[in-house]
């Protein structure tokens, strides 16, 4: 597992565990989960990996800067692309995409900063909603 300590804008130090696979980031403040990002690792059109992020689950942690530092994080030890569609789940128990146009936001946020490639648009990021 890859461990990096946080410390995020309301003060507080947060821990982000990246397993080995890279296809899970869990959040904790004082070994109390707060956060998950799950991502599946694809092999796209002539061999090109990625992975795409599958849940975003950071409702507890929101507005402090984890989201991105977790997705950087992930950049730095797996050196692939990251990706977003429109089929993102807000939480692991949901089955279908629920992601709240807050999340949407975030997504679109991460796009223009250039931490996520954009694939499958349709519109699910827009900022003009």
């Amino acid at each position: 597992m890859h461990q990096k300590t946080f410390l995020a804008k309301d003060g507080q130090t947060y821990t982000l565990n990246l397993n080995e696979t890279g296809e899970e980031i869990v959040v904790l403040l004082d070994r109390e989960q707060v956060g998950v990002i799950d991502f599946q690792f694809s092999k796209g059109i002539q061999g090109a990996e990625s992975y795409l992020i599958t849940v975003l689950d950071l409702e507890k942690c929101k507005r402090k800067g984890i989201g991105e530092a977790s997705l950087r994080f992930h950049q730095a030890v797996f050196r692939r692309p990251l990706r977003a569609n429109g089929d993102i789940r807000e939480g692991r128990q949901s089955q279908e995409s629920q992601l709240t146009k807050e999340g949407s936001g975030f997504i679109g946020h991460m796009r223009a900063k250039g931490v996520i490639e954009l694939i499958d648009f349709h519109g699910a990021f827009s900022e003009d909603e």
